[in-house]
């Protein structure tokens, strides 16, 4: 029985500004939970931080949710849907938008690198500063909808029952997200998308050079077992 709430979080941002955010996720959460800001001005990857963070805090009763800590939480005690959602279900690896298809590396493109709305799961809110608005990569579910990949944004994990932790031959800040959930899939873990805990995310995700080589690494990695789908979809 998961009880409480580990989340962690990379930050190059200010003390004032990482407090900023941990008070709003004490204040939506809802459930007894810690949360840890590790300080990162690019001498470390996600893979590392998480890890060290796995290995420091990883515990049976709990569930860790890795974030990025430029997001809000819109949905109120999203930490009780949560963990509702691990003790009813089979998953080891759940978060917000995902996919049950992955061609390229892209888990929001098919295979002839257009967008893969009829694959793609899940619900993101997206802020520019200017204006709020909803992406929608499906319509919302009852439960968990199972997937072979997650975004990285938001990935709530049972750390005591996965069988990879993050791979970190990825550097930097890319694809940490599409190996951890492809890895675990394919070594029969369950990975799933949930719909009733809202995000805001205050950034439209940009990919830039390090993301396309972190691509090529992962596309490289996994040739002989792309395309990955998930069966009976």
């Amino acid at each position: 029985m998961k009880k409480r709430i580990i989340v962690v979080f990379s930050s190059h941002l200010t003390t004032y500004e990482n407090d900023k955010f941990i008070q709003h996720i004490n204040d939506t959460c809802g459930v007894h939970h810690s949360v840890h800001a590790y300080v990162n001005h690019n001498q470390y990857s996600l893979p590392e931080v998480y890890n060290k963070a796995i290995s420091s805090h990883s515990s049976e009763d709990a569930i860790m949710v890795f974030c990025h800590n430029d997001i809000e939480f819109d949905t109120p005690d999203w930490g009780k849907i949560l963990l509702k959602h691990f003790n009813k279900n089979n998953y080891q690896i759940l978060g917000v938008a995902g996919s049950v298809s992955i061609y390229n590396g892209t888990w929001w493109l098919n295979k002839k690198n257009e967008m893969n709305f009829f694959d793609m799961i899940g619900i993101v809110n997206h802020d520019n500063g200017i204006r709020k608005w909803e992406s929608k990569y499906s319509e919302p579910h009852f439960g968990v909808k199972p997937v072979v990949v997650v975004d990285g944004l938001f990935i709530a994990i049972d750390t005591e029952d996965i069988e990879h932790n993050f791979d970190e031959n990825y550097k930097g800040f890319h694809f940490y997200d599409v190996n951890v959930s492809v890895k675990n899939f394919l070594d029969g873990c369950n990975i799933g998308v949930i719909t009733d805990i809202r995000i805001t995310h205050k950034s439209i995700g940009q990919t830039n050079k390090e993301w396309e080589l972190n691509r090529q690494q992962f596309v490289e990695e996994y040739k002989d077992e792309l395309p990955i789908l998930l069966k009976n979809y």
